[in-house]
């Protein structure tokens, strides 16, 4: 459990400066993010991010073709990807090697049919999510579960979906 040059396939000393100089920008705190989104056809719409963008589509159950993922199954594996890269990113900085981790995810929705408007009210979201982290890693169980509650506890993803976000919404109107 030494500290290496190199822990996990990151520069630890690298991971280090990187923290060190964002917690230098008191704004930093705030991490802004921004997003666009453009219809495509159908039910088939494409998300711009930084650099990045994404597919998001509908099964062809609901009329979609099928051909990425939905939203809800995106917000899923954001949660699960949040939770890996916080694993991952406080075990490198207590100088644990992971050989191998894998997160597995379910979730249900509280009543789906409300967004197909086959119901007039009633919760959409997730009512639950379970996840569990399959781990092998150069520590102990207890120092695993450490880790492991305080990613779950500090997950930006996990704690937008657990709490109640503030959604601005408006309308602009194209002639």
């Amino acid at each position: 459990m030494g500290q290496s040059k190199n822990l996990n396939g990151l520069d630890v000393e690298g991971l280090r400066t990187a923290i060190a100089t964002v917690g230098a920008q008191p704004e930093a705190a705030r991490a802004r993010k921004a997003a666009r989104v453009r219809w495509v056809d159908r039910l088939k719409f494409r998300a711009y991010l930084r650099n990045h963008s994404f597919e998001v589509d509908e099964p062809a159950s609901l009329a979609g073709e099928d051909a990425s993922p939905t939203s809800m199954e995106y917000v899923l594996g954001a949660l699960g990807t949040c939770l890996a890269t916080g694993f991952v990113f406080n075990a490198t900085q207590r100088g644990i090697a992971i050989r191998n981790l894998e997160l597995a995810l379910e979730s249900t929705q509280e009543n789906y049919f409300v967004f197909l408007g086959l119901t007039p009210a009633g919760h959409p979201g997730f009512d639950q999510v379970g996840v569990k982290l399959y781990v092998q890693a150069d520590a102990d169980e207890s120092a695993l579960r450490e880790i492991w509650e305080h990613t779950v506890r500090t997950s930006p993803v996990g704690n937008s979906l657990g709490k109640s976000v503030a959604i601005r919404a408006d309308l602009d109107v194209i002639p």
